[in-house]
């Protein structure tokens, strides 16, 4: 087992990495005021909002979120460990002796590398009959002539050929590979338990790989026409999962985050067909629908995923499917739909209609869901006849229910001039449709601008309580010719009242041993929030583990390691760090804490039963429910 990283080493190898050196690998920065500027490497970014501080060695994306030092930076962008990633900075720093820390495998894991071992062996094995035997002259013959591929590009996908000859299970014996591993790894048949051929025999194979690149199985297509059984994948195993796996996510992860969208197809040669094209942000599920899985493992990469399904029924099922559960799963992520003309799917429009069709049709071709539904809704119908196109309009309803009023319009008034319905009549049905199907707020109840929460946050003082904007979803830095900015000039997200003073006397304790000893003297007090008192919680061990010394963003924020954590320090940092610690700030951020936050809660409870009353219709309580509210306002206020 391998011996703990000590402190000290995670010390010198944080003291030596530049993080301005390392995230320049993956974007490139520009010195705007005290910081360096450039767009995400975690997204794509159109307009940089991603910030380097060089002098506390923290970075922070005021689009996506994203917060962190160059642990975590290696962390997010080449899925390493902790440890991995300090072992790997202290390599490009040239820091030795870090050896005895590398750990020894566990015997799950040595399982595993074994597995590994021999899938690698076999991908390699069948790649080079494929292209230097004449067992896959055959093989090579249909992927040439027929699939239209060159030697490149099948060496780069790693495609290869199975013959009949069980080559693999000679290989495997005759380079000693255990019976445990051979059976675990799925790549042999058994009949009374002994194994007795490889699964591919007779098969043109593509290997599947996990995120990291890792062959874990193979699908293989017959190319024996009177096979039943045209196509056929690795068995599920406890590496091999389709519902969690992605054709060609390890090559396309680098082009997604490099601002490509991810673009999902349905079979393999579609993605590579699309790579040819130019779109390497493509991937393809595994002959199963996609799931929630596959769109957070895209959702860490990009905000923009474009469903690429054949334009046959099944294909439009898919994209019908597809689309609720990425707007379930990863909300703030931007769908597009391709439905590619005449049934073709890409390989078929670039084997029949050329490369640069391709090219066109998934460069300008991208929908709207709104649009892709509402034109899917069309298929098969006679819009002329009056009863199908009743059917129609009772489908495309909850389409636009689900839309922005913006398209809402447009459809409205498509469907009045394209079928000579009134916009009145329209509109008149649809908005009859909302009221029948009204759409969930999810216990989200409006705020009162002109409430008390509004006019006591207005009486504080700006130095103790900065501006806080709203963040309108714009980046900061509209334009590259902008004057020179930093990250404390950027929109800042909008915060309660209450958050803001959470921030605020966190940080005075952070920067003031006496203001901890004044808060600890407060009885039973703790933070509304709990990342606050999470980050509370931790400052002390992290304290008692590293002394009094002065407080230092990057190693506290390495220490959390949590990156959502991390985004709540990043924002306290950028609020209060520069602010000198006064005892009559601090005093007002505990009466926040202390008195006004349990009275918002009490007026957002009443203010929800209310609004449960008014859409019952119960007069007697709401009369009883508005009069306690007002009783409590006017006692808070009297105070």
């Amino acid at each position: 087992m391998a011996e703990r990283i000590p402190q000290q080493v995670i010390d010198e190898v944080r003291a030596q990495t530049n993080l301005v050196d390392l995230v320049s690998q993956y974007t490139e920065l520009v010195k705007r005021g005290r910081e360096w500027n450039g767009s995400c490497p975690f997204h794509e970014d159109r307009r940089p909002s991603f910030f380097v501080d060089d002098k506390k060695q923290v970075f922070h994306c005021f689009s996506c979120g994203r917060s962190g030092t160059a642990f975590s930076f290696l962390m997010e962008k080449e899925g390493y460990t902790y440890p991995q990633a300090i072992l790997k900075l202290a390599e490009d720093e040239g820091i030795t002796g870090l050896a005895k820390y590398q750990g020894q495998p566990s015997a799950r894991q040595e399982k595993f590398q074994r597995i590994y071992e021999l899938y690698n062996a076999a991908q390699k094995l069948y790649t080079h009959i494929l292209l230097n035997t004449t067992a896959g002259e055959q093989a090579l013959r249909y992927l040439l002539k027929e699939r239209e591929l060159d030697e490149e590009t099948i060496k780069k996908y790693g495609l290869g050929f199975v013959p009949s000859n069980n080559v693999l299970l000679s290989y495997a014996r005759e380079h000693d590979v255990d019976e445990p591993t051979m059976k675990a790894a799925e790549l042999f048949l058994e009949r009374d338990g002994e194994l007795v051929r490889d699964r591919f025999n007779n098969r043109v194979v593509w290997p599947i790989k996990n995120e990291r690149g890792q062959v874990v199985g193979f699908s293989g297509r017959s190319l024996d026409p009177d096979n039943p059984a045209k196509y056929m994948n690795s068995p599920e195993s406890p590496f091999f999962n389709k519902g969690k796996l992605l054709y060609n996510l390890d090559l396309a992860k680098g082009p997604i985050r490099a601002g490509q969208p991810a673009m999902i197809f349905e079979g393999f040669m579609d993605v590579i067909s699309a790579a040819m094209a130019g779109a390497e942000g493509a991937v393809a599920t595994m002959g199963t629908a996609l799931t929630e899985d596959h769109v957070r493992s895209l959702a860490k990469l990009t905000e923009r995923i474009i469903l690429v399904y054949d334009g046959d029924a099944a294909g439009q099922k898919a994209a019908k499917r597809s689309i609720p559960l990425i707007k379930t799963v990863a909300p703030k992520v931007e769908i597009g739909v391709i439905a590619l003309a005449d049934n073709r799917d890409p390989d078929e429009v670039r084997r029949e209609l050329g490369l640069p069709a391709l090219k066109q049709a998934l460069e300008q071709s991208t929908q709207t869901p709104t649009e892709y539904l509402f034109n899917a809704a069309k298929l098969g119908k006679n819009l002329q006849n009056q009863a199908q196109y009743l059917d129609f309009l009772k489908e495309v309803w909850p389409i636009l229910a689900d839309a922005s009023p913006v398209e809402q319009d447009y459809f409205l008034q498509k469907l009045a001039e394209e079928y000579g319905s009134s916009m009145e009549a329209l509109r008149s049905e649809f908005e009859d449709y909302q009221r029948r199907h009204p759409v969930p707020t999810n216990g989200v109840f409006p705020s009162n601008a002109n409430g008390p929460a509004s006019s006591v946050n207005s009486s504080w003082d700006d130095q103790q309580f900065p501006d806080v904007a709203p963040d309108h979803g714009e980046h900061f830095n509209q334009s590259a010719n902008m004057a020179p900015v930093d990250w404390q000039a950027a929109p800042r997200a909008k915060l309660s009242r209450v958050e803001l003073a959470e921030e605020g006397l966190l940080m005075a304790m952070i920067k003031n041993r006496n203001m901890e000893e004044l808060v600890e003297r407060q009885p039973n007090f703790s933070f509304i929030h709990p990342q606050y008192q999470l980050l509370y919680l931790l400052y002390d061990a992290y304290r008692k583990e590293h002394g009094e010394g002065d407080f230092d963003l990057a190693a506290f924020m390495d220490y959390v390691q949590k990156p959502e954590l991390n985004q709540k320090l990043m924002s306290m940092d950028r609020t209060f760090a520069s602010m000198d610690v006064q005892m009559e700030a601090v005093k007002d951020y505990l009466r926040v804490i202390i008195e006004e936050a349990p009275y918002e809660e009490q007026v957002k409870s009443l203010q929800q039963k209310i609004s449960l009353a008014k859409n019952q219709h119960d007069d007697a309580a709401l009369i009883t429910l508005m009069t306690e509210l007002i009783n409590l306002k006017k006692e808070h206020f009297q105070q």
